[in-house]
């Protein structure tokens, strides 16, 4: 067996120098005890020799073990377990060998006392802990500089003495050079109050939140609590408002990557932590995969395309994607800068992951027949779109190739391919469109569609809401403003719209393939929509402002192809459960493959001779209403 070569050999050279050392002395130091100090003759060459063989044999047991895989300055319960077992395994196997082995043998009949060996294996074992412990202590408080160090620190405190705050101070401890004093915890659960956690005090509770911070002169007010509901983290908004502390906050549970450490995840409050909507958790249990295998399972060991890998969607679907332990992942997309932050990302967060970097256009056909042939992807997530909707509007022809007409030629080189999943991203504003963005998508969830009756692929179409702080959304627009010093502009004080987190969108996305029937639009449930106005005054007041005095808010009136609200669902669709209470399916018949072409080869028609904005958009209406009345007829 050999040991790992990750720590330099010095540590470990001294990590075993250290354990040998220990058990010599403490089989020695047993004996002494046992006989309190006066060995008896019988027993005196047994007292040297055991200690002795104690150095190469519990070293060969506790390297056996991985004792030394270990790092020791991160020693906690389930390294002291794993020591546990080393140390036992040994002693049981000396009082086998000497006293029963040994004496059949021929061998001397006085075996190692029972007493020599159980305080020999107790000695041992809390010998060792010390010296793991005392490499811990050493790391988070060492023995020189400690006052000076910790004057240079930020004072923070962490509100949420539960698993995640505990495992947030435990790195915080172990990592000197963040440079982060921990000056306490805030509980509302009284039984910790004045109690200490990983040495940390529990000073009070969320009501004594403002005088305990400035109490203590903390700098930053950091929230570790991913499941609190938003009502909680506005309460502590509140508290903290028009302060000099910094408020930050721990990842929802949807966000966190819980197989990563939690200090790098600690970011700025967002506005999605205080919205007021609960997120939305799609983890999926094996009773939900009863007619497909659960998303895990189809995304493990697998080839996967990300069309508009480097966008808000496409990269947070990569991210959820690689989780799942792919064997490769594509990104495509065409702005070579995003692709490759996108890739730098996950090849430092999963650096096991093959990740390939393809620029192109899908609108080239022949260039992504290509890609999909010398790939062979066993998976397509197509998330590539346009979606500004005022700049559609005066850009038709751009919506209807690449959102529509793009689309349509993907999803059949993906039949033609083999691909055995398809899933495409639709939006809201592809139910009842009253825009060229919505109608584009529309018509590509309807020329999609008909392709799931003519091939193996399964293809899938998720259609969700406005995705928090996505580009071009309204949330980085409103903090532009803000930023400026306002106004912030707003269209109709009685506008709404269905939202959703990026990770809530991704997981959707992902998660479809565990529900979804060929054909399907899926459809998560994002409860009651948000007023946009509401969500225009809650960033003004998260950014220390007041609405109306320090930053205005400007109403500006409809703009051409918007709607006050939307809607999830059409008049005449009609939806049904899947397999997740929280996602819905949308079920017609399927446009006959005649219908099919003839609406697709007028469609290329029509964008190819660039009509007229209202002609074109007649056309697109016509066509809609074509395939939809079609859908109709097959289904009667």
């Amino acid at each position: 067996m050999r040991i790992p070569s990750k720590t330099p050999s010095i540590y470990r050279f001294a990590q075993v120098i250290l354990d040998a050392a220990w058990a010599f002395l403490a089989c020695y130091i047993a004996f002494l005890v046992r006989f309190e100090g006066q060995i008896e003759p019988g027993y005196q060459t047994l007292a040297w020799v055991l200690p002795l063989v104690a150095i190469p044999g519990r070293f060969t047991t506790q390297l056996f073990f991985g004792l030394y895989q270990q790092i020791w300055r991160l020693f906690g319960l389930n390294d002291f377990i794993r020591l546990l077992n080393a140390v036992s395994f040994y002693s049981l196997l000396v009082l086998v060998v000497t006293r029963l082995m040994l004496p059949r043998l021929g061998g001397s009949s006085l075996g190692i006392p029972l007493g020599v060996a159980v305080i020999d294996w107790s000695f041992c074992l809390m010998g060792m802990v010390v010296i793991r412990y005392a490499r811990r202590r050493l790391v988070r408080q060492p023995l020189w500089g400690i006052r000076k160090k910790t004057q240079l620190c930020r004072r923070v405190l962490v509100i949420g003495a539960g698993q995640a705050g505990v495992m947030l101070v435990q790195e915080i401890l172990q990592t000197p050079d963040l440079a982060i004093n921990v000056v306490g915890f805030i509980d509302d659960d009284r039984t910790k109050v004045s109690r200490r956690v990983e040495g940390v005090r529990v000073l009070g509770t969320t009501e004594q939140l403002l005088a305990i911070a400035q109490t203590q002169q903390v700098e930053d007010v950091l929230i570790a609590m991913p499941s609190a509901p938003t009502s909680e983290i506005r309460r502590i908004v509140d508290q903290l408002h028009n302060t000099p502390f910094q408020l930050k906050i721990l990842p929802g549970q949807t966000e966190l990557l819980r197989d990563r450490s939690l200090t790098p995840q600690v970011r700025p409050l967002q506005i999605q932590d205080i919205l007021g909507r609960p997120e939305i958790h799609l983890d999926f249990a094996a009773e939900f995969a009863t007619q497909f295998p659960a998303a895990s399972e189809q995304v493990y060991q697998k080839t996967v395309l990300v069309t508009g890998a480097g966008g808000t969607i496409g990269s947070e679907i990569c991210r959820q994607l690689a989780r799942l332990k792919p064997q490769r992942l594509l990104l495509l997309g065409r702005g070579e800068n995003s692709i490759f932050n996108i890739q730098q990302e996950l090849m430092r967060t999963f650096p096991h992951l093959e990740t390939q970097a393809l620029i192109a256009d899908i609108r080239h056909t022949k260039r992504i027949e290509q890609l999909l042939q010398t790939w062979q992807p066993h998976l397509l997530f197509h998330a590539a779109a346009h979606k500004h909707v005022p700049l559609m509007e005066h850009n038709p022809t751009e919506a209807l190739e690449n959102n529509t007409l793009a689309s349509a030629t993907l999803a059949q080189l993906a039949a033609q391919a083999g691909v055995q999943a398809f899933v495409m991203i639709s939006t809201d504003k592809a139910v009842d469109p009253a825009n060229f963005m919505g109608l584009s998508k529309r018509l590509a969830e309807l020329l999609v569609r008909p392709l799931a009756a003519q091939s193996k692929t399964r293809f899938l179409t998720v259609r969700f809401g406005n995705v928090l702080g996505s580009r071009g959304s309204v949330v980085p627009i409103f903090q532009a403003q803000i930023e400026r010093g306002g106004p912030v502009t707003v269209t109709d004080a009685a506008m709404t719209r269905y939202f959703m987190t990026t990770p809530e969108a991704a997981q959707l996305v992902v998660q479809s393939l565990a529900v979804g029937k060929s054909g399907q639009i899926l459809i998560l449930d994002m409860g009651e929509p948000v007023r946009i106005y509401d969500l225009a005054e809650q960033m003004i007041y998260l950014a220390g402002y007041q609405p109306g005095v320090d930053i205005p808010i400007q109403i500006m009136g409809l703009r051409p192809g918007e709607k006050l609200h939307e809607a999830l669902f059409s008049s005449n669709e009609q939806s049904s459960a899947t397999a997740h209470p929280k996602i819905r399916a949308v079920d017609s018949q399927l446009p006959s493959r005649d219908r099919y072409e003839q609406v697709l080869g007028a469609l290329r028609e029509a964008v190819r001779e660039a009509r007229s904005t209202q002609e074109l958009w007649q056309l697109a209406q016509e066509y809609q209403g074509q395939l939809e009345a079609n859908a109709m007829v097959n289904d009667e």
